[in-house]
């Protein structure tokens, strides 16, 4: 029995330092899972610390953007109606503008016709005057140059009448030109 009791003890001391090197283990293990955790932790902490100030200041900031978009929406909302009936007005406008426009493009085609037809008629009767006083002025000139080459011969003749009365009876050697003051040339023009 003694050896059973040896045996015995054997086995429970093989046993014991079986448990206490398990609990060594689980010891060991628990303390670096513990450190790890604490580290874990300490990092967490450092995180919070580092991230709650952003986390809050991107709350106010979405906040802000939230009240931003809200009172943009109350503007959109409030100003739509006066944006839409000036929209209206100016279109209104620029066809009032465009159709007055046409209209006085039309008044001043119809006053340019008028201007083009009053001087072609102002053309026209200008142009029928200096033909009348061009014809008036050929008229005028046979009439005075006939009749003062007649009275021009006739005072000729009656010169050389005269002449030939005064002079004593000489031979015909000495004939007298006429005076070139009075006699007019039949290619001669009075008046030009």
């Amino acid at each position: 029995m003694a050896n059973v009791n040896t045996e015995l003890l054997l086995i429970l001391i093989g046993v014991t330092v079986a448990v206490l090197l398990q609990a060594g283990v689980l010891y060991a293990l628990y303390r670096t899972v513990s450190k790890a955790v604490q580290s874990a932790n300490q990092q967490a902490e450092d995180y919070r610390a580092k991230l709650t100030p952003i986390i809050d200041a991107g709350g106010q900031l979405i906040n802000t953007a939230n009240e931003l978009v809200a009172s943009a929406q109350k503007l959109i909302k409030t100003v739509q109606p006066h944006v839409e009936s000036t929209v209206t007005e100016l279109a209104n406008m620029a066809r009032d503008v465009h159709a007055e426009a046409n209209r006085l493009q039309q008044s001043v085609d119809e006053v340019a016709a008028k201007a083009r037809r009053h001087a072609d008629r102002v053309d026209g009767m200008v142009g029928s005057f200096l033909d009348g006083l061009d014809r008036f002025g050929t008229f005028l000139n046979e009439s005075v140059r006939t009749p003062f080459r007649q009275v021009n011969g006739i005072v000729a003749a009656a010169r050389a009448v005269v002449d030939t009365l005064r002079s004593p009876r000489s031979p015909r050697s000495r004939q007298r030109p006429t005076p070139p003051s009075m006699y007019v040339g039949d290619d001669k023009d009075l008046f030009v």
